[in-house]
C-alpha cells in the first residue's frame, strides 16, 4: 500500500497484510474497534508517505530557487564592486589632476 515509512519493513509488511485482511472482512461482518484502529493507522502511514514525497519535492524546488537567487546576488555584487571601483578611480583621478 505504501513505501516503508519508518524504515521498518517488517512493520509495514505486517500492517499491509492485516489491513488487507480487515478490508476483506469489512464486507462480510462488522469490524471491531481494534480493527478500525489498525485501518486508521494504515491510513496515517499512507498519508505520511505521500506527504513526505510532496514535501521533499517542495524542498527541492525551494533549493533550486535559492541557487538561482544566489547566482543573481553574486552577479549583482560583482557589478556593484566594479561600479564602485570605477567611481573611486574616477574621483581619485580628478583629485589627482586638481592638486598636482
Amino acid at each position: 500500500m505504501g513505501a516503508p515509512v519508518f524504515g521498518n519493513e517488517f512493520f509495514d509488511q505486517w500492517l499491509n497484510q492485516i489491513s488487507i485482511e480487515i478490508l476483506a472482512k469489512v464486507e462480510r461482518e462488522k469490524i471491531s474497534n481494534e480493527d478500525m484502529l489498525i485501518l486508521s493507522l494504515q491510513a496515517e502511514v499512507n498519508h505520511f508517505h505521500h506527504m513526505d514525497i510532496k514535501l521533499r519535492d517542495e524542498f527541492k524546488k525551494i533549493e533550486r530557487r535559492f541557487v538561482q537567487v544566489d547566482k543573481r546576488f553574486d552577479r549583482q555584487a560583482t557589478y556593484q564592486m566594479w561600479a564602485f571601483g570605477l567611481i573611486l578611480s574616477t574621483q581619485f583621478g580628478i583629485i589627482y589632476k586638481l592638486f598636482l
